[in-house]
């Protein structure tokens, strides 16, 4: 199991969604092929989230529709990520809405799938 994606799980329970995406940036930034634009739609999924915090909706819509481009050819489970649930919470944020200010924190988890 890939030590950086347990990571960035890790930070994106807590919510802390900077650093989530400051572990998978480094991973990107080494990883050449297909995988590359699979960690750069989970990155940018963070930091869409990340704004979605900080109260910027229409940056945080633009940032999930990228996300979303990345992410779509790797569903519906990558590297034990729930590649669909987060496709729809993708969809939620481009629509507008900020599910991060919900109170219920959003969760991922790593499966052996």
């Amino acid at each position: 199991m890939n030590s950086d994606l347990v990571e960035f799980v890790e930070y994106f329970n807590r919510q802390a969604y900077f650093e989530a995406h400051d572990v998978l940036e480094e991973l990107w930034l080494v990883t050449r092929g297909d995988r590359r634009d699979f960690y750069k739609g989970l990155i940018q999924t963070a930091v869409a989230l990340l704004k979605l915090q900080q109260g910027k909706t229409a940056p945080a819509s633009t940032l999930a529709r990228r996300a979303a481009a990345h992410l779509q050819n790797y569903g519906p489970v990558s590297e034990g990520i729930d590649v669909d649930l987060i496709l729809g919470w993708l969809q939620d944020v481009i629509h507008g809405r900020n599910i991060v200010a919900g109170g219920i924190p959003l969760r991922l988890e790593i499966s052996a799938r």
